[in-house]
């Protein structure tokens, strides 16, 4: 063996450690770059769930307000029992906050910002709600009036509550109980 081949065999051995030594470094990168992007991912999906929580209690702030909750304890004790167009101007008024509240629900919700679910405990109220409101909310919705889109959240969300009873993930409340949930 030759002076040559010997330094060619130690040229060699030092390749290989330092190919051994950069591919333990890259894999020791890539194990770091991997738990920083899985505790950025749970960083990412505690701030989602912490922005939906917001959302969730800003929409039921919204629904739980005073002013709506008047509105819907006026349709349950006085408005179900006279047509639409007997109703006062006050009243007119209350119940197209009303309607206008559950709509803005409903296109929050239709969005996906916020789930459904927290919501779907107002469900028999709002089916109630929407029952004795229906036939003014039709009559809004003629295009001489405000048009097909007027309060089209609200329908939305009526029809989801429906889905959501019908699937039994809803309990039809009893009457008695709508009033003790708009009373809340």
């Amino acid at each position: 063996m030759d002076r040559h081949d010997y330094k060619m065999n130690t040229l060699q051995k030092l390749q290989i450690v330092a190919q051994i030594i950069g591919a333990a470094g890259l894999l020791i990168t890539l194990v770091i770059n991997y738990r920083q992007l899985r505790i950025m991912n749970e960083q990412v999906q505690e701030v989602r769930r912490s922005t939906s929580a917001q959302h969730i209690l800003s929409l039921l702030s919204f629904i739980e307000s005073d002013e709506i909750r008047a509105a819907m304890n006026l349709v349950y004790t006085t408005l179900h029992k006279r047509h639409f167009s007997e109703w006062t101007e006050d009243e007119r008024q209350a119940v197209s906050k009303l309607c206008s509240s559950f709509s803005t629900a409903g296109t929050v919700l239709q969005s996906g910002l916020v789930p459904q679910e927290p919501l779907l405990g107002w469900g028999p109220s709002i089916l109630r709600c929407y029952q004795v409101l229906e036939p003014y909310i039709r009559e809004m919705q003629k295009p001489e009036n405000a048009g097909p889109q007027y309060w089209a959240g609200f329908d939305w969300l009526f029809g989801q509550i429906n889905l959501a009873t019908a699937k039994g993930q809803i309990h039809k409340a009893r009457p008695a109980q709508h009033l003790a949930t708009a009373r809340l």
